[in-house]
């Protein structure tokens, strides 16, 4: 609860930076908030389906590069994992994530003040996550250290993403992004004869931009 409350705290200010840089050097800086869902797998284990489902959410602030690129990072709550339905496993993994992504935009229109805004922004990057919850339950138990079916996952992920923004009004827009670990997540094997495992999430999200 209090990890929750120093995130929502954090992100709140960096908004509220990012929005004061945008009003004093309009038309160089964004600023954003973004919420939606993850939907998650872990390749590696017992299944292949993008099965479980998790809150993703933060701010997004982006630097300009003439009318059609832009340079964004991220502050993320991500909560990511995968659901095995044959044995009722759930793999549940809190991360706070830090994406760089780098943006060409195109269709450009104008909002109801004459301002112009461009529609698409489509680009990709990398991430850096930091593990900060793990938990694993099968048939509704939750499995501990030293537990048959018990995991140990890496503090850190690196993941590369590919990422889709379209805008319905200059604020309001929406979000898609594929996002897939780079490395291995795990200490040790989830399954036998598999020597990794990766995250691997689609994320539907709505996007408002100040």
């Amino acid at each position: 609860m209090k990890l929750s409350i120093i995130i929502i705290l954090l992100l709140g200010s960096f908004v509220h930076n990012l929005s004061a840089q945008t009003k004093e050097e309009e038309g160089r800086f964004t600023a954003s908030i973004v919420a939606g869902v993850n939907f998650s797998q872990i390749d590696g284990d017992e299944d292949a389906a993008y099965s479980k489902v998790g809150f993703n959410g933060g701010a997004r602030g982006g630097v300009r590069f003439g009318d059609r690129m832009e340079l964004c990072t991220e502050i993320l709550f991500s909560q990511k994992g995968s659901y095995v339905k044959g044995i009722d496993k759930m793999y549940h993994l809190d991360y706070i994530e830090v994406p760089v992504l780098f943006y060409y935009k195109d269709w450009e229109a104008l909002a109801k003040n004459n301002r112009k805004f461009m529609r698409i922004m489509v680009g990709g990057g990398f991430s850096y996550s930091r593990l900060v919850n793990a938990t694993i339950r099968q048939y509704g138990n939750k499995l501990e250290e030293g537990q048959p079916g018990y995991a140990n996952f890496l503090a850190n992920d690196l993941m590369f993403m590919l990422d889709a923004n379209i805008f319905f009004t200059r604020n309001l827009g929406l979000n898609v992004r594929w996002s897939r670990s780079i490395l291995t997540i795990v200490e040790k094997p989830i399954r036998q004869n598999i020597s990794y495992a990766i995250n691997r999430s689609i994320i539907v999200r709505l996007l408002f931009k100040f």
